[in-house]
């Protein structure tokens, strides 16, 4: 044989044997060994990837909370809750991470009415997992007998279902699958499910629609931040309560409304949310927490009565909001809370009005008019003016808007002193 058909041999062998590892890493499933960790301040782990030979970056979304380096050691650094991101090639790998805190003096817990001394060493939450004698693994067949649950860490695993049993009631805490479509349950294997626990849905990449069946009580903090395809989400009547941060930088969500129970919508809860244009609030609605609508795209607004104040930032950066309508009790207008919000064209403040805070409506630039209705308002400096990131060394330049209100009020006294054009009330 001579050379040539030696070589044609040796790399048809060869490119046999490439696609032989190829198919088998490509049926190999790649994953991380642990999807979701607790761990005590101070603590490290190592993550890994299976089923890859890629190279992979490590990353921590609130290295505040916790760091990796590049080999995928993680550290607990401060109690909280993060995520930690390997990505090889266009997939990225998540797993969440809770740092708890580590007891460093000599704390004492109470239990079954006895002093426990604990040392720097120990944990409370080892002391009360030994005086309650939980057991960290177990498994029992479900009501159906298809599913198996699985408990490890007082986490209990249900199918796609990661719960936490908190007094004979289940609280959502993650989910394991890829649906576009999820209804969160409100029962499983029997027990209620009453509340979505913080970061449960936190950086989820697939799920498009969220229904939440009827019963369920509480969504927390971050529930579903940066659900980057999340479009509609569906909440029952019987949720009371939206915490923090529940939809932060959702930025493809459209659909979303406010059950008539909720009183306080949370801070940053709707932040960067841009493809949102309109929600109803419901009239029973308490407070707006600062930053909720931060950058969002709502182009209007109608704020219910009994909301006091506009907190700080509340709808900065809502290019789009064309509309505004206070409500009738309004007391305090914050510091930047409608800043930047360039599709503004008019806006009519209450009688009730008793604060305007600085840079309230800075960057307003299409702002035609402002009609305020109360004569004694506290307006702090810059309220009004185009160009809010001056320089020390500029001057403020006031918007080429009109301010209309009660002749001889301190709101004409401010439009005199900041150039603005005043216009007395009609009656």
């Amino acid at each position: 044989m001579n050379k040539k058909k030696i070589l044609v041999v040796l790399t048809a062998m060869i490119i046999s044997l490439c696609a032989v590892f190829v198919t088998v890493d490509a049926a190999t499933k790649v994953k991380l060994t642990k999807k979701s960790v607790a761990m005590y301040e101070g603590d490290s782990i190592f993550l890994k990837v299976k089923g890859t030979k890629s190279k992979i970056k490590w990353s921590s979304k609130n290295k505040k909370v916790a760091v990796v380096t590049k080999k995928g050691k993680v550290k607990a650094v401060k109690k909280g809750r993060t995520v930690i991101y390997a990505k090889f090639g266009k997939k990225v790998l998540k797993c969440k991470i809770i740092v708890n805190e580590k007891v460093t003096n000599k704390d004492v817990i109470k239990n079954d009415n006895k002093d426990t001394i604990v040392n720097e060493t120990t944990t409370k939450e080892s002391i009360i997992k030994e005086a309650v004698k939980e057991e960290v693994t177990t498994k029992r067949p479900s009501d159906n007998g298809t599913d198996n649950e699985e408990e490890t860490n007082n986490n209990i695993t249900i199918g796609k279902w990661i719960v936490m049993d908190l007094d004979g009631r289940y609280a959502i805490e993650g989910y394991h699958g890829s649906d576009k479509e999820i209804t969160v349950p409100n029962e499983l294997n029997g027990v209620k499910v009453w509340l979505i626990d913080s970061d449960a849905f936190m950086d989820n990449m697939d799920v498009e629609k969220v229904v939440v069946s009827y019963g369920i009580q509480i969504v927390r903090s971050s529930a579903f931040e940066g659900c980057d395809y999340l479009k509609t989400v569906v909440l029952p009547e019987s949720v009371t309560g939206i915490g923090d941060r529940a939809f932060k930088n959702c930025y493809e969500l459209e659909s979303v409304n406010v059950p008539s129970g909720v009183e306080t919508i949370g801070e940053e809860t709707f932040m960067g949310c841009s493809s949102l244009t309109s929600i109803q609030l419901p009239d029973d609605l308490e407070e707006i927490d600062s930053s909720a609508f931060n950058g969002s795209g709502i182009t209007n607004i109608v704020i219910p009565d009994k909301v006091t104040a506009i907190l700080s930032k509340t709808f900065m950066n809502c290019k789009n909001l064309e509309s505004v309508t206070l409500g009738k009790k309004t007391r305090a207008i914050g510091f930047l809370s409608f800043e930047n919000c360039s599709s503004l064209k008019n806006i009519v403040l209450p009688e009730t009005l008793e604060k305007i805070g600085m840079r309230a409506f800075a960057g307003c630039t299409f702002l035609e008019s402002v009609t305020v209705y109360a004569g004694e308002v506290d307006i702090l400096k810059d309220a009004w003016i185009k160009n809010p990131n001056y320089s020390r060394d500029e001057e403020p330049i006031p918007l080429e808007c009109t301010i209309i209100g009660v002749k001889g009020s301190l709101v004409e006294a401010y439009a005199i002193e900041y150039g603005l054009k005043f216009e007395e009330i009609e009656e």
